[in-house]
């Protein structure tokens, strides 16, 4: 290449390793959709997908024939939480924007916490509130003694941004059909 052209060259990864990293990220989250476990591969998707397709066929992972998602096995697709869904695409998006250094779901303990990620030295919270969990949220959190929080509130509907009583939140989204992830700030 000539004069302040980028040099790169392409870097092989076996079918195995890209297997494996699969199946990591799988059985970190449990469930989630093809068009997210693509996204942890930027520039992997053809060999990703070709993995996917080796996996299924060696029944290492399920799909679910009517959504779609994929799990490492039935039992854990019985598992799947549409706030730790919408959560991954937040978490995503995320990946993105910024430079993650390590992510992992939360253990229910942690509830409404569904996935923890961090940057440098700070980490950040996803919390997914639906409409049914406010009043359990509001409560938890009003007794909570954490202190320096990040929290991400992800919204089943974003009518609820006024009634949430979470301290430490830097933003509020939702995620709109397809992953697409829309952010807004309390109004004070």
């Amino acid at each position: 290449m000539v004069g302040g052209e980028d040099n790169w060259m392409a870097v092989y990864i076996s079918p195995e390793v890209m297997e494996e990293r699969i199946l990591m990220v799988i059985r970190k989250y449990n469930v989630l959709y093809m068009e997210q476990l693509l996204k942890f591969f930027d520039g992997e998707e053809k060999a990703a997908g070709k993995a996917v397709s080796r996996l299924l066929k060696n029944r290492q992972i399920y799909r679910n024939p009517y959504t779609g998602l994929l799990a490492s096995n039935e039992f854990a697709y019985s598992l799947k939480d549409e706030g730790t869904i919408q959560s991954l695409w937040v978490l995503i998006d995320m990946m993105h924007k910024r430079e993650v250094d390590g992510h992992y779901m939360a253990v229910k303990e942690d509830f409404p916490v569904r996935i923890l990620f961090f940057c440098g030295q700070d980490i950040y919270d996803i919390i997914y509130i639906g409409i049914r969990d406010l009043k359990l949220v509001n409560g938890m959190f009003a007794k909570s003694r954490r202190s320096e929080e990040n929290n991400i509130i992800v919204l089943e509907d974003k009518a609820l941004i006024s009634q949430i009583e979470v301290p430490g939140i830097i933003g509020f989204c939702v995620v709109k059909e397809g992953g697409e992830v829309e952010y807004y700030r309390k109004r004070t």
